[in-house]
């Protein structure tokens, strides 16, 4: 990144300047303006100042100006003794005062460009924490022991959620390379790249190296050659290299395949406003200081502070979306997290560290180590597990800032609430539970897929995805959505929540089941005595929420603020299984086709097999006498299901409408569309779902609501059918019995309740 006034700055100009590399958040090729994570060399660098910019600047004595590589390397001096030097000689104000009039003169220009690194964690349970700090703007290098064959097992290693596969290196080449391009949005054409780096050269014999560095190669090419992705690998530089020395030729090859692919880049050079650089250095500095949470007010004030250029509101909240996309600072424009910004990174990362972490770096004893073991176990903890875990010692930077932090992770599918409801009223009951998923490694080991899921009593779909391997948080993200809507099912004494696996209990007739199997993650629909009972809209209305659940977790690891996006499909198809749970046809397949013979069984299966999950809502018109729904089913609290339908049946405009009149405020309507701008499916359920748990709503509210717009109220019939076809499927007597009662209630306006 560059300032705009920069744009004749050539490469080689930059390079002689960019070797001093920092750790911060993955993938900004920018000026880093401080360093977010850790304090600079000396004061001056965590403040840069442009060495050849005016002479102003120019004529300031050495401790004023950014030190390079070569020129720290010979100044026999500590790091306080310049800082100490450096504060004698310039005051902060000062500083800031010469900054203010370069900018104004419009010479600015940044010429340090600094690389900054992320190394992420190679342990299982790391996995979903790194599509946090993904992003399509970085270079990644996928580091792989080049002493071991790609397909030779990787002994003493979890896979990933639902692979039953043996671990070996290419297992994990393709894993990186599919949770990369699944996290980094497609902004332009073949970006990010990605760079193999095999390394342990020293592990094997001289005169082998090269036959090794040809065969590792050729395997990747191998392994990757019809991936979608190929046009992102950069595979021809074979670079094969001993970590272990630093004199090793092929770590200058290395550097110079970052640095070259780094200004081939399309966000390297990119034209920055001046006017943000005054905030940047007031961060920066702060960041030196070691301050690493500020408040958006706090913000404020240093944004008022530059006597050159103040951003507006609209620009300072630009200015935070662009540096949370490069990874500088943390900030969410979300109601619960807008009033903070995390402006040291790293923080992040010790957040995720203190209860996302591997057993050997567990205490040893103690209550926290109860806590790790338990969540381990079942993936559960509680908001005072975490802040005990948090007043430790090590840990204390995040304690002042524990429920915005906690707020942050529910954000993030970090954890997820374990929503509980009433089951008389409706409304939602105090949280107490937070499934922490990545932390679940035991798998399925009850018989609830032999017993209970068979042919004979469950449907099934499969949502595809592009690759061999799902990233790890794809599926994660997904169990913790299916927690907030159903309840875990419990089988045998066991509660049915497993590494890649969930059951749940929808109704007293139906289960769901959603697990992952290599690319794929299988819902079924389980009926308890024959899947010939099972409702037509619940599994339309099921299939709806998984899919709309996953566009937007897909959605939501590839936006980036201020992208040029492209058009690009979503990353997985639906695939309809066959009567025997095991072929699948594609959904476009099966839409095409009145008739289907499955490979393996032979079997013939016509378009009534997965109508099933496409409910035409079109045709469920009530009679012309239909009287709309009986005083019993008005006293009743809408299901999410339901909920679903009816959201689904009207435009955006008249569902925001309706939850006016349903007594909620405007704001809270443009809160949850501020969380989820590219789906407002999610946001017209969710205002439905906030509706019903703020007020105990009940059909009767939305029929009154409905009247009150002049809307038809054969909607909340039509939402309301699934009950009725369920009585109708599984009993037609019991059916005509409480059709009786019903509009004998009617007449007398009582509920066929009290005539029970």
């Amino acid at each position: 990144m560059t300032s705009r006034d920069e744009k004749g700055t050539n490469s080689s100009e930059k390079l002689d300047q960019h070797q001093a590399s920092d750790i911060s958040p993955a993938g900004s090729k920018d000026d880093d303006m401080g360093n977010p994570g850790v304090l600079q060399q000396s004061q001056a660098m965590a403040l840069p100042l442009p060495s050849n910019t005016s002479n102003t600047i120019s004529n300031q004595p050495p401790s004023a100006i950014p030190l390079s590589p070569e020129t720290s390397s010979i100044v026999p001096l500590s790091r306080q003794q310049l800082k100490q030097k450096m504060k004698a000689k310039m005051t902060i104000d000062e500083i800031r005062r010469k900054m203010e009039k370069i900018l104004k003169s419009g010479k600015y220009k940044m010429k340090v460009g600094r690389l900054i690194f992320w190394d992420f964690g190679g342990q299982y349970v790391y996995y979903t924490t790194h599509q946090t700090f993904m992003t399509y703007r970085a270079l990644f290098l996928v580091v792989f022991d080049g002493s071991k064959g790609l397909h030779e097992q990787v002994s003493d290693v979890l896979c990933f959620p639902g692979q039953h596969m043996t671990p070996t290196p290419a297992v994990f080449l393709q894993h990186w390379v599919n949770c990369i391009l699944t996290y980094c949005k497609a902004v332009y054409t073949g970006i990010p790249k990605i760079l193999f780096v095999a390394t342990h050269k020293d592990k094997v014999p001289k005169e082998d190296i090269e036959k090794r560095r040809t065969e590792l190669y050729s395997g990747v090419e191998e392994l990757f050659k019809d991936h979608e992705g190929r046009g992102h690998l950069i595979i021809d530089h074979k670079i094969f290299v001993n970590a272990t020395d630093k004199t090793d030729p092929e770590i200058n090859v290395l550097k110079k395949a970052i640095t070259d692919l780094t200004f081939q880049h399309p966000c390297w050079g990119e034209s920055m406003p001046n006017a943000s650089v005054p905030l940047e250095l007031e961060i920066a500095n702060l960041v030196a200081k070691g301050k690493q949470v500020l408040l958006l007010r706090e913000v404020e004030e240093l944004n008022s502070i530059s006597k050159v250029s103040v951003l507006s509101n609209k620009e300072l909240r630009d200015f935070l979306q662009f540096h949370h996309s490069l990874g500088k600072l943390v900030y969410f424009d979300t109601p619960q997290l807008r009033g903070h910004v995390i402006i040291s990174p790293l923080l992040l990362v010790e957040v995720m560290r203190s209860f996302v972490t591997d057993i050997a770096f567990w205490p040893k004893k103690g209550l926290i180590r109860n806590t790790f073991e338990r969540m381990s176990g079942s993936g559960i903890i509680q908001r005072k597990d975490l802040y005990l875990i948090w007043e430790q010692k090590h840990f204390n930077k995040i304690s002042p800032y524990k429920e915005f932090i906690f707020d942050m992770l529910i954000h993030l599918d970090i954890l997820s609430e374990q929503r509980r409801y009433d089951v008389t009223t409706g409304s939602r009951l105090p949280v107490e539970n937070f499934f922490v998923p990545c932390m679940l490694t035991q798998r399925n080991d009850t018989r609830f897929m032999t017993h209970e899921c068979t042919p004979e009593k469950a449907i099934s779909l499969a949502f595809v995805f592009k690759g061999t391997i799902i990233p790890p948080a794809l599926p994660n993200r997904l169990i913790s959505a299916c927690l907030s809507m159903w309840t875990v099912k419990t089988y045998e004494g066991k509660q049915l929540l497993f590494s890649g696996f969930i059951g749940l209990s929808f109704d007293k007739a139906h289960d769901i089941v959603v697990c992952v199997e290599g690319n794929k993650i299988f819902l079924y629909i389980v009926h308890e005595t024959s899947n010939g009972l099972i409702v037509p809209d619940i599994a339309t209305g099921i299939k709806e929420c998984m899919y709309t659940t996953l566009e937007r977790i897909s959605e939501f690891y590839k936006s980036t603020v201020k992208a040029t996006s492209i058009s690009q499909k979503l990353p997985f198809h639906i695939e309809y299984a066959c009567s025997r749970l095991e072929c699948h046809i594609t959904e476009e397949a099966a839409q095409t086709t009145d008739e289907w013979i499955c490979n393996k069984h032979k079997i013939v299966h016509t378009k009534d097999k997965w109508n099933i999950w496409n409910q035409d809502q079109e045709k469920e018109q009530c009679e012309e006498d239909c009287p709309g729904l009986t005083e019993d089913a008005l006293i009743q609290v809408p299901s999410d299901i339901e909920l679903q339908r009816f959201s689904s049946r009207f435009d955006e405009t008249t569902i925001r409408e309706l939850a006016i009149h349903l007594g909620m405020a405007l704001q809270e309507w443009d809160d949850l569309k501020s969380n989820n701008p590219r789906c407002v499916q999610i946001v017209k359920y969710r205002i439905l779902v906030k509706w019903r748990e703020k007020c105990s709503g009940t059909f009767k509210n939305m029929w009154n609501a409905l009247t009150k717009m002049e809307l038809t109220i054969h909607m909340l019939c039509q939402v309301f059918k699934r009950i009725l076809k369920c009585k109708c499927k599984e009993s037609r007597i019991l059916d005509l019995y409480k059709s009786a009662c019903r509009n004998w209630a009617l007449l007398l306006q009582t509920s066929s309740a009290c005539l029970s």
